[in-house]
Order: C-alpha cells, then sequence, then structure tokens
C-alpha cells in the first residue's frame, strides 16, 4: 500500500549558477507528520530518496533518513518497538535549516563544517514563514563549493591577468613618464629662450639655465630665484601683473594684452621682451624672448624706407626749388647790375642786395640737406673744420631755438683735416642733437663744441649739462642698437655710425661723463698734411663786357636755351643777351628742340635735364649721335640735387654741369669757357 508522500522533483542544480538556493532544491518530497515509523519506512522503499521532510500542513517539522529508520526497524526486537511510533518521535537531531536569504557561502560554511553523521544530512530549505521549500543533498552543496572555488580561481585568474596587463601598461606609461621627463628636462634646460614657472606675484618658482644666468650678479646667492616684475620699470610691471591675474582667471582668450616688457637686465642694462604664456601647464609658465635687436632692426628698416622716402621727397623737392629759385637769384643780380650802374638808388640796391644775399642762403640750406640725404661715400679733401661746423650749427639752428639751448662755439681759424665734409658733418649733428636730448629735462642746458690742435691732430669736442650716462652704460653707448633714449626717440645707431666714420678717417672718438652733470664727446681727426694758414678770401672777378669775354668774331653767336621753366629760358636769354651779346633761341620741349637743330647751327646749346617727354639726355644722345661736333659747346643746367647716376651718365658724354639756381657769373664764366673751345 502506497504511503501519501508529497513528491515534487526540482530541475537539477548545474554549477556555475547563481547564488539563489532554490536553485540548489534537488526534491521536495515530504511525509505527513502523522505516519508512523513504519509507514514512512515502506515508503523510503518505494522511492528512492535518503532524505525526505516531515511536515504539519506544509509546515517543516523535522528531517528523517533512510538510514536512521532502517537502524530502527533492522531487528525484530526494533521492529515491534518502534513501528508504530509516531514519525515525529524519531525526526534527525541538530538538522542544520537554510532559509533562502542564507547566503550560500555561510550555507556551504556551515554544512560542511558539520562533524559526524550530521555531515552527511541533506540540508532542508525552509522560507521564514515555516513551509518547506525543498531538500538540498549534500552532494550538491559540494559541487556547489567545487564550483564557487573553480569559478574563485577563474576570477583571480582573470584578475591576475588583468593585473599583469595593468602592470605592463602602467609600466609603458611608467617609461614614456621618464622618457618625456627626460625630454622636457633636455629642452628646458637647453632652451636657447629663457622659461620660467612664476607666482602670480611675478616671482620665479623654478626657472632654465638661460634665465638663470641672464640674472646672476656677483654675490648673489645660488640658486636664488629671481623677481621678474621687480626687475621692470613700473609703467611695464603693473601691466605684467595684470597680464598674470588675467592667465590665472582664464581671461586672456578675450583680452588683449601687451605680450611686450622691458626688463633691466643685472649685467646687460634695459632689454625689450616678448613674453608667451603656456595655459596648459597648470601654472603661470612664461617663456621670454629678447626682441631688443629685432624691434631695433625693425626701426631701422622702417627708419630706411623713411629715409628712401624723404631722399625721393627731397630730390622733387630741391629741384623745384632750384628752378624757383634760380629767376629770383638771377633777376635779383640782373637788377643789382643795373642800380649799380646808375648809382641813384641806394635803398633799392640794398634791397637787391638782400634778396641774393637770401636766395643763396636757402640754395646753401638746400644742398646741406640734400647731402645728408643721400648716403655716404668717403670724397676725402683738404676742408676747414670751422667751415663744417657752421654749417653743421645752422642746420641745427632750429632744433637749438626749440630747445632753448645755449650753444658756446670755440673754433680757431685754419685748422685743416684731410675728410669727407659731408660725414664729418653727420657726426657733427649726431653730436649735438644727442646732447640737446640730454638736456631735455634739465634746468641749465649750456651746449660746447670746442675745435683744438693736439699735435698731428684736430680735436673736437662736445660738451653737454645733461643727465649724464650710468657708468654700467658707458662702456656699451657706441654698441649698434644699443641707446638710452625711448624706443620712439632713437634706434641705437647715431653713436655707433659716429664710430664708424671717425674710424674710416684713421681718427678716434671717446666720451668721459659724470651721472648728474653732463657729458663730453672727443673726436680726434688727422690735420691735414701741408696745410697752410687760410689766406683773403679772392676778389670776385670783375663783370666784363661781350667784347671783353668773347673771341672777336664777324658775327653774334647763336645759343639755343632748352628748358620747361619759361622763367628759366627767359632769365639765360636775358643774361646770355645782356652780358655776351648773344642771339638765343629759347624752346620748351625735347622735341622742339631737336627740330631747331635739325634746321640750324648753333654754337651753344643750353639744355634742362628732367623735362616732360624728350629729357636732357635723349637731347644729349641725339647730339652726340647727328651732330657730334656740337656736343663740347653743350652745357647741362639742372635742378636736381646731383644723383649718382645721373652724374655718371654726364661723364660719359663729356658735358659740364651747372646746378640750379646758379649766379649771372657762374653761367656767364661757363658759357665763356665753352665759346672759346676751338
Amino acid at each position: 500500500m502506497p504511503l501519501p508522500w508529497e513528491s515534487e522533483d526540482s530541475a537539477p542544480w548545474a554549477a556555475g549558477g547563481g547564488t539563489d538556493l532554490a536553485e540548489l532544491v534537488e526534491h521536495q518530497e515530504s511525509v505527513p507528520i502523522g505516519l508512523t515509523v513504519e509507514q514512512v519506512y515502506r515508503g523510503f522503499r518505494n522511492h528512492a530518496r535518503t532524505f525526505v521532510a516531515v511536515v504539519d500542513d506544509g509546515r517543516y517539522t523535522g528531517l528523517i533518513s533512510r538510514a536512521h529508520l532502517g537502524f530502527l526497524l533492522g531487528t525484530r526486537y526494533g521492529f515491534a518497538l518502534h513501528s508504530e511510533h509516531p514519525i515525529q518521535n524519531h525526526l534527525l537531531p541538530g538538522c542544520l535549516v537554510a532559509s533562502p536569504a542564507m547566503p550560500l557561502l555561510d550555507l556551504l560554511g556551515q554544512a560542511l563544517s558539520r562533524t559526524g553523521e550530521a555531515f552527511y544530512h541533506d540540508v532542508p530549505l525552509v522560507d521564514p514563514e515555516g513551509r518547506f521549500l525543498g531538500i538540498i543533498p549534500v552532494p550538491t552543496l559540494v559541487r556547489a563549493q567545487s564550483a564557487l572555488v573553480a569559478e574563485q580561481f577563474r576570477l583571480a585568474e582573470c584578475q591576475r591577468q588583468e593585473l599583469l596587463t595593468r602592470n605592463e601598461e602602467s609600466f609603458r606609461s611608467l617609461h614614456q613618464l621618464r622618457q618625456s621627463q627626460g625630454r622636457y628636462e633636455t629642452l628646458f634646460q637647453h632652451s636657447p629662450l629663457p622659461v620660467a614657472l612664476l607666482n602670480s606675484d611675478g616671482r620665479v618658482d623654478t626657472c632654465n639655465r638661460r634665465l638663470q644666468a641672464m640674472f646672476e650678479t656677483e654675490g648673489a646667492e645660488p640658486g636664488a630665484m629671481p623677481d621678474l616684475a621687480g626687475l621692470m620699470p613700473p609703467k611695464h610691471r603693473q601691466a605684467f601683473l595684470d597680464l598674470l591675474s588675467l592667465h590665472e582667471a582664464g581671461a586672456l582668450a578675450c583680452c588683449s594684452q601687451a605680450d611686450e616688457f622691458q626688463l633691466v637686465l643685472p649685467a646687460g642694462g634695459e632689454r625689450l621682451f616678448h613674453t608667451s604664456l603656456v595655459r596648459e601647464t597648470g601654472q603661470i609658465c612664461t617663456i621670454l624672448q629678447d626682441i631688443t635687436e629685432q624691434r631695433a632692426v625693425e626701426r631701422r628698416m622702417a627708419l630706411s624706407d623713411k629715409t628712401a622716402l624723404f631722399e625721393s621727397l627731397a630730390g622733387g623737392i630741391a629741384h623745384e626749388l632750384n628752378n624757383t629759385l634760380s629767376p629770383v637769384l638771377g633777376y635779383a643780380e640782373l637788377l643789382t647790375g643795373r642800380l649799380e650802374t646808375a648809382g641813384d638808388q641806394p635803398a633799392l640796391l640794398n634791397y637787391c642786395r638782400m634778396i641774393t644775399k637770401s636766395a643763396k642762403e636757402s640754395v646753401r640750406i638746400i644742398r646741406q640737406l640734400l647731402q645728408l640725404s643721400r648716403p655716404a661715400t668717403m670724397e676725402l679733401r683738404q676742408v676747414d673744420l670751422g667751415a663744417v661746423l657752421d654749417e653743421a650749427v645752422s642746420i641745427m639752428r632750429f632744433r637749438l631755438r626749440a630747445s632753448e639751448a645755449r650753444l658756446a662755439l670755440q673754433v680757431p681759424e685754419g685748422v685743416r683735416i684731410l675728410a669727407d665734409a659731408v660725414q664729418i658733418k653727420q657726426v657733427l649733428i649726431n653730436l649735438m642733437i644727442n646732447a640737446i636730448d640730454a638736456m631735455e629735462h634739465t634746468i641749465r642746458k649750456d651746449l660746447q663744441v670746442r675745435v683744438a690742435v693736439r699735435g698731428a691732430m684736430a680735436e673736437l669736442s662736445v660738451q653737454d649739462t645733461g643727465h649724464g650716462i650710468p657708468p654700467e652704460k658707458l662702456n656699451r653707448i657706441f654698441d649698434p642698437f644699443f641707446t638710452t633714449k625711448s624706443a620712439e626717440r632713437g634706434t641705437g645707431l647715431g653713436l655707433s655710425v659716429c664710430l664708424g666714420i671717425v674710424g674710416q678717417h684713421r681718427g678716434e672718438i671717446a666720451v668721459s661723463s659724470v651721472p648728474g652733470e653732463g657729458t663730453v664727446f672727443t673726436v680726434l681727426l688727422p690735420l691735414a698734411l701741408g696745410q697752410e694758414a687760410p689766406g683773403p678770401e679772392p676778389a670776385p672777378a670783375p663783370s666784363l663786357e661781350p667784347a671783353a669775354l668773347l673771341p672777336q668774331v664777324a658775327r653774334r653767336l647763336e645759343v639755343l636755351v632748352i628748358d620747361d621753366e619759361e622763367y628759366i629760358t627767359s632769365l639765360v636769354h636775358e643774361l646770355l643777351r645782356s652780358r655776351l651779346g648773344c642771339r638765343v633761341d629759347q624752346v620748351h620741349d625735347g622735341r622742339e628742340a631737336i627740330q631747331r637743330l635739325e634746321s640750324a647751327p648753333y654754337d651753344l646749346v643750353i639744355t634742362d635735364i628732367r623735362m616732360p617727354g624728350l629729357d636732357g639726355f635723349a637731347i644729349l644722345g641725339w647730339i652726340r649721335d647727328f651732330r657730334p661736333a656740337l656736343l663740347p659747346k653743350v652745357l647741362v643746367i639742372t635742378g636736381d640735387s646731383g644723383s649718382k647716376p645721373q652724374d655718371r651718365e654726364l661723364r660719359a658724354f663729356g658735358v659740364p654741369a651747372l646746378r640750379k639756381p646758379f649766379t649771372s657769373d657762374e653761367l656767364v664764366a661757363q658759357c665763356r669757357d665753352l665759346m672759346t673751345v676751338t
């Protein structure tokens, strides 16, 4: 007769599953609590289970096993004694009961740590309300433990492999970091540019060797970090600190800030630096680049462009002024001659002489400015140092008045040197400009220029009462691009140019200065050998009548005057007619001049150079090719200053040139010389 066993098989548990204990249940077989021992034992014989639960209305009461009941009923005496006993009297003592919420590791720990027969007891699974959920066999627990151990080994191996991978990556990263640090150290320490890490107050935390060397001074503590902001002038210091504040706040991208600052180096004086702040370093990292020479070169190039423009403008202006002054000077001389002949207009005669004097002074100033605007070339000749100084002072007269400086000259007569007058004049002007600038902010403004003879040398000294030059800068003032002036006031080239010019003249230049009292520049130049004391000025040649000037001829000489300015041709016509008795034809165009030359013979041709259409060189070329016998009797008059290309071309034709404005005596003398050529 079968027993009322309650039986339900569960799905077999697979190794590697989850930690839900219900997955470990092998079966859910149980017997009611009201059965006897014999009834339960008879049921074991019909079922293959080793352990079953005893339940009371589905609630777990205890656990019984096939072996335990077999032991009770194994003998006749035992069967008689126990067979009719209720099953609840023979439940296995001390059974381990698991709940679904129990962690698997806890269950394994408790189940596998039992001793004796209890070790082999299956484990019933009971929910918190006491309902029986199933039986977990010990072999299943053992397999679960083995699976967990295997999983732990697998996880441990995975972790080990992952750790090895991470170690390799860490090693590579460390190796790359060391390489990066090595490259950083190499680039940082051997960078040709000064690099520094700064605090927000402008002090240096770390710097490379280049920057350290810039700030090293005698007696300074080794390794001491300089204060970058402290080495700047006040206006640059505040701008630099503002820049650092913006950099820290991350606001540089939207702000336009100055990035060029001046530093006063312990050994190098004032230098201009460009700063680059590196945002990616996480600290204020600045890279300094000395741009003093670069800015000086840029100023020099700009000055060169201005000089070229000035030369171009000066040449054009000089041409126009010379053309304009020519009739003023010529007609004033003609009028003077007539008034002298009349002898009854002393006031008008004085007026004419003043006009002539002013015109000549204007001509002299124009020529001096043109000489300074052209590139200097060495043309050594005996020159009067006093005369050169007078010309330099006349050019500086306006600058002296504007600065309110008092000029004192001590120049003996007859000091002659072998020199290029234009270059020596440039030296004098540069020294006087420096002296005037040095006295800009002083109360006493005295400028003294002295000339003396010291053996075989002429000594020229320029002394001012300015602010003086500090001793640490005194040995650098002749260096190119070094200047104590602001960038707007000087390029640092003036004194270096003076040094070069004096050296080319085999002379010497020296300086002495007392800060707060003034500076003296002394120039020594070799005297001209065999110079004699200058004699009296030769008297001007008397104005001769046409009969005394020209060879006796049977006819009047024919002259062709070519100039696009009508008042120039009119002046020349009047001078040649009245002074030389010539018959003069006037033309104002190169093509018309060639037509006249083709149709009539001329004894003298006077032509301008710069004219619209066919210029003077085209006319000279036509005469050379078609009237070569006339070429020695050609005179060029020009308002140009006499550039090198123009002079070379005139020398190639072999014709003389008379610069406008010219005096009547100069024109008459040139024409007389050409007319007497056979």
